[in-house]
């Protein structure tokens, strides 16, 4: 998918310019690797934030959509309006205009049954609690059902992010199971919520 199939997304009821959202690219990578720097913060947010980002890790998931067979896997990243510093981080014209903030995915795609897992994350903690979450769910799950057909959706949520779990129940996905000591975080064990979304 090329960035100019991606379409802007709105967020409702706020004044704030609407978040874009972006194929991830490899002109991404540089701001991507700098805005996840603090990694040990974003860890209790579950994979793949356990350890740093990597470029490589950063191109397979590029190369992941390069066909021709169909992919098992989408990365978009989640970019504001503002203008920030990683235009400068990356050094080229093909970076949006605006700044990223954090980034959508659809991963485990079972193509034969149709499902997937959706992936989202803010990666400051500044930049949370502005909308940009719920931009990149309403489009990765809008994406999901009318462009590749899926039926059934799941979130596998940290137990305990309950502003995440929040998101997901305004956006149609339900708790329905809890996987017990599915994580490792620091030294000890976390439950997984399981929100799923059926069409």
């Amino acid at each position: 998918m090329h960035e100019s199939e991606v379409s802007r997304m709105s967020v409702v009821a706020t004044s704030r310019p609407a978040p874009t959202i972006y194929a991830l690219a490899e002109s991404h990578i540089p701001a991507v690797l700098a805005a996840c720097s603090n990694w040990q913060e974003l860890a209790r947010f579950g994979p793949p934030y356990w350890r740093p980002r990597s470029s490589a890790e950063l191109r397979r998931k590029i190369a992941a959509t390069a066909g021709p067979q169909p992919a098992t896997e989408y990365t978009f990243v989640i970019t504001a309006e503002d203008v920030g510093p990683d235009a400068a981080a990356s050094g080229s014209t093909a970076l949006p205009i605006g700044r990223l903030v954090g980034e959508c995915s659809l991963h485990a795609i079972d193509w034969r049954n149709r499902h997937a897992q959706i992936g989202i994350c803010i990666w400051r903690p500044t930049d949370r609690h502005h909308g940009h979450g719920r931009a990149g769910v309403r489009f990765i799950t809008n994406w999901a059902i009318e462009h590749l057909n899926l039926h059934r959706l799941e979130a596998w949520i940290l137990a305990g992010n309950t502003a995440s779990r929040r998101l997901f129940e305004t956006l149609g996905f339900t708790h329905e199971a809890t996987l017990n000591q599915r994580y490792r975080l620091n030294g000890g064990w976390r439950d997984v919520w399981v929100m799923g979304r059926v069409e």
